[in-house]
């Protein structure tokens, strides 16, 4: 986000602000982050009942989350696994490859779900599947990612090799991103 000259990684800091030294900021940082572009914007959507718009952020939320954990595999591979480890109570196998292709896929590549999948707040759960068809109740699906989001934060600070991970995809995601960001501070 740039606001006047400044390159911001979040609401709250500045690309010149992370220091790749103090794991509390990064940590922080990316919180920030992913509440203040992510979570809390599709809490709104979710308010006001606007399931598709609510469903794309929840579904870029798990993309980006899943390349932090699990690196640069390939990115059906990673979120498929994502999924399974982070929300096992609202994906099985196939459940995670379908909204994978159908829902991840076709958001991101099509603007579309594929293969009559659906956003719906008329079921209690975040997934449900009648049918073959995937139906996501996007405010269930964004409780869910939020509680996996916060397991994957405590891995992070609290485990010396999923921090590494975390660093090492923050640095080669955002590393043209931070040098921009120097070069044209004043």
């Amino acid at each position: 986000m740039r606001i006047e000259d400044i390159l911001y990684f979040s609401p709250n800091y500045r690309f010149i602000d992370l220091d790749w030294k103090r794991k509390e900021i990064l940590v922080e940082a990316f919180r920030d982050r992913i509440q203040g572009f992510y979570l809390v914007p599709a809490r709104i959507l979710n308010y006001r009942k606007k399931s598709f718009a609510a469903g794309v952020l929840c579904v870029t939320t798990i993309d980006l989350l899943a390349r932090m954990a699990l690196g640069s595999q390939n990115t059906g591979s990673r979120i498929k696994k994502w999924l399974l480890r982070y929300m096992p109570d609202c994906f099985e196998e196939t459940d995670a490859k379908s909204f994978y292709e159908n829902f991840r896929n076709g958001l991101v590549h099509e603007g579309r779900i594929k293969n009559c999948g659906q956003f719906s707040y008329d079921y209690e759960k975040a997934v449900h599947v009648e049918n073959r068809v995937m139906v996501v109740n996007p405010g269930m699906l964004l409780e869910k990612i939020s509680g996996a989001f916060e397991s994957y934060m405590n891995d992070v600070e609290n485990d010396d090799s999923a921090f590494a991970q975390f660093k090492c995809a923050l640095i080669q995601d955002f590393r043209m991103d931070v040098r921009y960001a120097s070069a044209t501070s004043h």
